[in-house]
Order: structure tokens, then C-alpha cells, then sequence
């Protein structure tokens, strides 16, 4: 039993009941569908007799069974296809929760990105609900299966016997194929991860495609993409659309060679054309669970795949972990330690024996070149990563001790690339604590000196900023993350470039806001504007993942060395 057919059986698990109960509803159908061609004899075999109740006996009893079979049908594939909409919808959720819960490393260098992610949360799900609709046919057709073959050696077992040499054919066709499906299912799961992706990128990305006229590069992407997509889908549908010309072809000579054996039979006056009917009904009936068998173990290779794709990612061990029985963060605190961190992306290494101390109320500037680890180092405090080795401290206690939720209610986020939900302004700000009420959210946007430009919006607070805040302005959509930050009133405030992709003017709105958010806060900073930066208690320049210089603006600008050059370089000395 492979590993992803055990993971089947493990979503199936708590369905159990129901899928027992479809289980014998899928019995019952085909033990009714075997009486149905059993009773093809008798109805041949009355007709033309005196009896009128013989006449009408059979008719009447092959009525009720279509009856109850027609219930034993709707409940057998209703039920199967609905427990494959609980099965997936659980999938998707799992997966939605997984990806919050991996740490940026894991999205940062996927591969094929937050495209491929929602492929496998769309695409491959949806596989593999049409995947498990097929499992009914398990449960009903290899019955079915059984019950024809038996009436078919009932009525003459020397002929089915001859019959059967068949199977071994069809079987190894039937193997054949699986293993083709499964290679270009896994492939052409891929390449459809790949098309998500670039159809995300062509509209996440719109403005800056057109800006350098790259229309075109990304629809020529986008069909060599679509190209390769489509050669694993032929395979595929070459593939099972074979076989069914193979089966039938040899299900005909079959028929064909019964007919003539049969006309023997009757000639001879061993069987009646009543039994030739019942064969015959039944030989053609057997014909449908064959090809469903053949066809839901095709498919099914399909959803192993998909499977086996969406649990890389829910099995990814690449979660910010936290400890069994971990404490809540400490409401009274006095200073938080960096001791001796070291962080690496993979062979590349970020950040070098860092250690630092962060007294409370302290404001700590982190300044350098590109790439030196200043939003790494930040980073790590609220644990969106974790350092390879060293410890963070506060008061003594490692924060891994501490749980997520915790920790992070205890830590405010204001960034450079604003996120805010395509939902009103007031619920934006509200989302920085849900639980405050939420009369205060007109509080936190004059404290972000956001109000003005809100309430000038005829719908105010309520007004949509659509996907990602793109219906406001940038200086807008920072005020806002501000006020979020001042609804969420948290003890510690990171401050990443917030001003730096701004105009003078929309920094200015900014800064006032910001100004007013860091009093009485703890707060590391980061920034290249040294407006910004020469307000802080303590100021530490990186370079190349270590920290050179530590000292307040006075004290490096009179060093004269990295600091110093950084500050001519703005100042375009």
C-alpha cells in the first residue's frame, strides 16, 4: 500500500460512519442490478404463456427493483460525492492554516511562489475531489462485477470460463496505462503550478509589465507554459481514451462469439432464449464495471499525485515551532538581549554572531547598505524566522519559551510594503486588535494623523480600499498601518523603511504619525533617512550580516567611518 493511498484512508478516517453506510448502499445497488439481469430469463422465458399472472409477475418484480435500486443509487452517490466536499474542504483549510504558518524562509524561496501555493490549494484539491467521487465505484463495482460473473457461470459455466481468458488482457492494458498516468499527472500538476503562478504575477505585477512593455514576454511565457501543460494532458487522454477501443473491441468478439455458441445451445435444447437473454443482459452489463474499474484506477492515479503534492507541503517541517506548555510573555519587563545570533539562508550567511541589548523604552536604529541584515536581525524577534544559533532574551527568558501569540501581540509591525485588506478602513485598523472595541479606531487615526484625509472621503471609515489598499494613496496606506499600530497599543514597535518609499510631503504626514506611535514605546528602527535615524537613543550600522559601529548620530558621525560615509552619501557630499 503506497504512502498517498494511505493518506486516502487517513482523510477518509473520520467519515468512517458515512462511508460505511455508502458502502452498503453501493451493495445493495449492485445486488439489485444482478437480480435486474437475472430476471431477464424469467421475463423471456414467460412470454407467450396462457398464466396472465406469470405474464405480469416479472415485469411487476423487475419494477420494484429499479424502485429500491433507484434509492440505493441516490443515496450511495449523493453521499460519496458530499463526503468528498468535507474531505477537500478540510484539505483546503489545512493548507490556507499551513501557509501562515510557515516562516518567511519557506515562502520566500519557493520556488514557483505564492502562485504555486494557491495551485495546490486550487488546482490539486480539486483533483482530488474528483479523485474521491471514484471511490463509490470501488465499493459498487467489484460486486456488481462478481454478481454478473456468477449469474454468467450459472447459466453456462463452460462458456464464461472461455470467457474470462479475456480478463488477463484487459488487466494488463489496464496496468499499462496507470503508470502512464501517473508520470504525466505529476508533470502536468507542475506545469499547471507554474501557469497559476505567472497568471498571479501578470496581475500583481501589471503596472510595471506594461511600463517596460513586457506584455508580450509574459503571454509568450504564459503559452510555452500553456504548451507543455497541454502535452501532458494529451498523454493522459491518449492514454485512457486507448483503452476503451481495446475493451470494447474485445467485449465484441466476445458478444459475437456467445451469440453464435448460445444459438447452439438453444438449437441443441440445452439452454432457452431465456437464458440467452440473461447472458447476454448480464455479458453486456458486465461490460460497465469493467470499464468504471479500469477508468476510476486511471483517474485515481491522478489524485495520488495530487496527494502526494499537497502533503509535501502540509507535511513541510518548515513551521516556526513553539514549546509544549509555552508561557504567556511577561506583562513587567526590563530589557531584551540578542545573544550571539547567527542566521543563514541556506549556505549563505546573513547574520554573524550578533549580540545586542535593548533596554525598554530604548529606541535602537539599525542602518547599512542593502542586504547588511538589518530586516533579518528585526525579523527575528517576533519570530517570522529563527536564527541558526543564538538565543533572544528577555529578562532572562528565551522568547522561544513564550508563545506565538503571545509574543506577538506584544510586538507592533509597521513595513515599507503596506498590506492592508480589501475591506473598509475602519475594519484595517480594527484588525490590529480585535478584541479592543472598536469606537477606538477613530482614536488610532488622528493619533496616525490619518483622520483628516478619511473623514474628507464622503463614506469615511467605511470607505473600500480594494485589493491590497491600491484605492489609496501611498502616504495614505501608511497612516493607516500606523493607526493599526496604535489600535494595537503593543509595548514594542518595529519600524521597517516606513517612510522611505514616500514623497517629502506624504513623509512629513508620516513622520508625524510615527513620532507620536514610538513615544513610550521600545522600538528598533530601520531607515536610510537620518531624520529618522538621528532621533534614536543608540544607532547600529551593519555590514555584511555584523555590526561595525554602535553609538548615538554625534558620536559616529565624529568616527568618521561607515556611519559617516553613509550620512555624505544622502547628504550627496
Amino acid at each position: 500500500m503506497s504512502r498517498e493511498f494511505k493518506k486516502v484512508l487517513l482523510e477518509l478516517k473520520p467519515h468512517k460512519r458515512k462511508i460505511i453506510s455508502i458502502a452498503i448502499a453501493g451493495v445493495i445497488m449492485s445486488v439489485l442490478q444482478g437480480l435486474i439481469a437475472a430476471g431477464f430469463k424469467d421475463l423471456m422465458d414467460n412470454m407467450g404463456k396462457p398464466d396472465v399472472i406469470e405474464i405480469w409477475k416479472t415485469p411487476l418484480a423487475l419494477l420494484s427493483v429499479y424502485f429500491f435500486m433507484g434509492w440505493a443509487r441516490y443515496y450511495h452517490i449523493f453521499n460519496m460525492n458530499y463526503t468528498s466536499e468535507l474531505v477537500v474542504q478540510s484539505l483546503r483549510e489545512r493548507l490556507q492554516s499551513k501557509f501562515m504558518k510557515l516562516n518567511l524562509s519557506f515562502h520566500n524561496n519557493y520556488a514557483a511562489g505564492s502562485g504555486g501555493l494557491i495551485s495546490r490549494i486550487l488546482n490539486d484539491v480539486q483533483v482530488i475531489q474528483n479523485g474521491l467521487r471514484l471511490v463509490a465505484d470501488f465499493f459498487r463495482e467489484p460486486i456488481l462485477f462478481i454478481i454478473l460473473l456468477g449469474n454468467l457461470f450459472k447459466l453456462n459455466w463452460r462458456l464464461t470460463s472461455t470467457v474470462i481468458i479475456a480478463l488477463p488482457i484487459i488487466i494488463f492494458f489496464i496496468r499499462q496505462i496507470t503508470k502512464t498516468v501517473k508520470k504525466y499527472s505529476h508533470k502536468g500538476q507542475e506545469e499547471l503550478e507554474k501557469i497559476t503562478s505567472t497568471i498571479k504575477e501578470s496581475l500583481d505585477g501589471v503596472r510595471t509589465i506594461q511600463s517596460f512593455n513586457l506584455e508580450q514576454t509574459l503571454t509568450d511565457r504564459f503559452r510555452q507554459e500553456s504548451q507543455e501543460y497541454l502535452y501532458s494532458r494529451k498523454k493522459i487522454h491518449s492514454r485512457v481514451e486507448l483503452s476503451g477501443p481495446v475493451t470494447e473491441f474485445i467485449a465484441a468478439a466476445v458478444i459475437l462469439s456467445i451469440v453464435m455458441a448460445m444459438s447452439y445451445e438453444i438449437s441443441q435444447g440445452r439452454a432457452t432464449f431465456g437464458d440467452f437473454a440473461s447472458y447476454i443482459a448480464s455479458l453486456l452489463m458486465l461490460n460497465a464495471p469493467i470499464k468504471k474499474i479500469q477508468e476510476s484506477s486511471v483517474k485515481f492515479q491522478e489524485t495520488l499525485v495530487s496527494f502526494k503534492r499537497i502533503y509535501s507541503i502540509l507535511d513541510e517541517d518548515s513551521e516556526v515551532h513553539e514549546k509544549p506548555g509555552a508561557i504567556a510573555f511577561p506583562s513587567q519587563w526590563s530589557k531584551i538581549e540578542f545573544k550571539n545570533i547567527n542566521f543563514s539562508y541556506g549556505s549563505e550567511h546573513i547574520l554573524k554572531n550578533i549580540s545586542l541589548t535593548i533596554n525598554k523604552g530604548e529606541s535602537i536604529a539599525l542602518v547599512g547598505s542593502s542586504g547588511s541584515g538589518k530586516s533579518s536581525l528585526v525579523n527575528l524577534l517576533p519570530r517570522f524566522f529563527d536564527p541558526s544559533s543564538g538565543n533572544i532574551l528577555v529578562d532572562g527568558k528565551s522568547i522561544f519559551d513564550f508563545s506565538l501569540k503571545s509574543l506577538r501581540n506584544n510586538i507592533a509591525l509597521v513595513s515599507q510594503d503596506v498590506f492592508l485588506f480589501n475591506d473598509t478602513i475602519e475594519n484595517n485598523i480594527w484588525s490590529g486588535n480585535f478584541n479592543k472595541d472598536k469606537a477606538l479606531v477613530k482614536e488610532a487615526a488622528t493619533n496616525a494623523n490619518a483622520v483628516t484625509f478619511i473623514e474628507k472621503n464622503p463614506e469615511g471609515f467605511q470607505y473600500e480600499v480594494g485589493d491590497r489598499g491600491n484605492l489609496l494613496s501611498g502616504g495614505e496606506k501608511q497612516r493607516i498601518s500606523i493607526a493599526r499600530a496604535f489600535f494595537k497599543d503593543a509595548p514594542i514597535l518595529i519600524l521597517d523603511e516606513a517612510t522611505s518609499a514616500l514623497d517629502s510631503v506624504s513623509e512629513s504626514e508620516v513622520q508625524k504619525g510615527l513620532d507620536r506611535l514610538l513615544t513610550g514605546k521600545t522600538s528598533l528602527v530601520i531607515a536610510h533617512r537620518f531624520s529618522t535615524i538621528s532621533k534614536a537613543n543608540r544607532i547600529l550600522v551593519l555590514k555584511s550580516g555584523s555590526v561595525i559601529e554602535e553609538g548615538s548620530h554625534e558620536s559616529l558621525l565624529a568616527k568618521q567611518g561607515e556611519y559617516f560615509m553613509l550620512f555624505q552619501l544622502q547628504k550627496g557630499v
